[in-house]
Formats: C-alpha cells, structure tokens, sequence
C-alpha cells in the first residue's frame, strides 16, 4: 500500500479513538443522580382488603365510600358501625357500656380530662380535619390499620386518645407513611395521654409535617 495512504488510514482511526475515547471519559464524570426522597418506596405496600362497615342497616365499603356516614367506630366484636351523629354512636346496643357511661360522665360534668367532640372513652380518635373536626374515625383493637382500607389514606389531620382506664388501655401508637423512602424515617410515635390537635403542627423529618400523609395507623396495646 502506497506510504501516504497508509498515512491517511492510520491517522483517521486515531481521531474516531479519540473521539470515541472522549465521549466515554466524560460520560464517566457526569455525576450519578440520587433518588428522590418521595419517589421510590422500599417496601411493597400491602395490598387492599377493604374493611366492610354496616351503615343504616346496609353493608358499606369504606374504602370506596363512607357513604355520607360522618363517623365509623371499630367495636369489641370486630364489626365497624358507621353512623350519622355521635349521638347514634353512643345509643348503638354494642358498644360496651364502660366506654358510654365513662364519656357521657366526662362529658356531662365538663371534666378537664373529657375527649374532644365525637371522642368515646378508651378509644383511639383519627379525624380527618384540624381541631378534633371533620370525619371520625375509632380505632380500638390492638395492630396496623392500613388506612386505604378504611377510606382514610392520606387525609388524617388530627388524633386524640383519651384513657378512661389505664389498666385496659395503656399504651401508645404508631403512624407511617409508607409511600416515601426511606420508609423507616417516616415513622413517628403518638405517646398518650395527649392529643394532637393539628398535624400541621407535627414536624416530618426532612421538613414539612404530617398533615395528610399517614398510610398506617398501629394501636400498640401494652
């Protein structure tokens, strides 16, 4: 091959090398992008198993709709009851005659320790507004209430648990919000006697607060 061909062929691989060579250097120092904190959960959620309350006589499907009822409350029996007022709540034959006496009691003579309006004694109080306000929800029984199934996910905004009796009830309370990661700093205790009036006012680690972004709420009975 003639020397000035050779020349040409050889100096035009170098070049496509470098070229080549370049573009594989400087896509190695692009710098790696890191995972938002909101995008990617860590952990499957649990699947949906919604929780079927009786209303006016009538099965509901709360995790589709409450159907108008303003509050649900979770009884001994494992059965949910929903409910037009407080008062039908506190007249329903189920719930144990302890929780009513020990609140109407409270309510009656005004008692520094009474619940918040709706609250019944010795049960855990979600509502969905700020202010003890808005739908209500009573929780009771000790474990993970994944609250899709309850038609509440992502819209509790304020808790209160009034113990009526501490040997019975003693214990506290968990809330995490799965859907962001990582999962375990998205924890957060709810510790009685107390209550959080707005969970606006409740700091979420990172920053922001807790107001609307609760997936689970676990009554950790002692």
């Amino acid at each position: 091959m003639n020397r000035s061909l050779v020349g040409v062929f050889l100096a035009g691989a170098s070049a496509t090398a470098l070229v080549f060579t370049g573009g594989a250097a400087a896509h190695a120092d692009e710098p790696t992008a890191e995972p938002s904190v909101t995008a990617t959960p860590t952990a499957e959620e649990p699947s949906v198993d919604p929780v079927i309350a009786e209303y006016k006589g009538r099965k509901i499907n709360l995790a589709e709709s409450w159907e108008g009822a303003d509050n649900c409350t979770e009884l001994p029996s494992g059965e949910v009851h929903c409910y037009d007022s407080n008062e039908e709540a506190l007249a329903d034959p189920e719930l144990p005659a302890e929780v009513r006496e020990e609140t109407l009691k409270a309510t009656a003579a005004r008692a520094a320790a009474a619940p918040p309006s709706r609250c019944l004694a010795d049960y855990w109080c979600l509502y969905m507004d700020p202010g003890y306000k808005g739908r209500l929800l009573r929780l009771s029984s000790d474990g993970k209430k994944d609250l899709k199934e309850w038609g509440c996910r992502d819209k509790l905004s304020s808790v209160y648990y009034w113990v009526g009796r501490w040997p019975i009830n003693y214990g506290n309370a968990k809330i995490t919000d799965l859907r962001s990661w990582p999962v375990e700093d998205r924890v957060r205790g709810l510790n009685p006697p107390s209550g959080w009036s707005n969970f606006k006012n409740l700091g979420y680690p990172g920053g922001g607060n807790w107001n609307d972004k609760v997936d689970i709420f676990e009554v950790r009975r002692a």
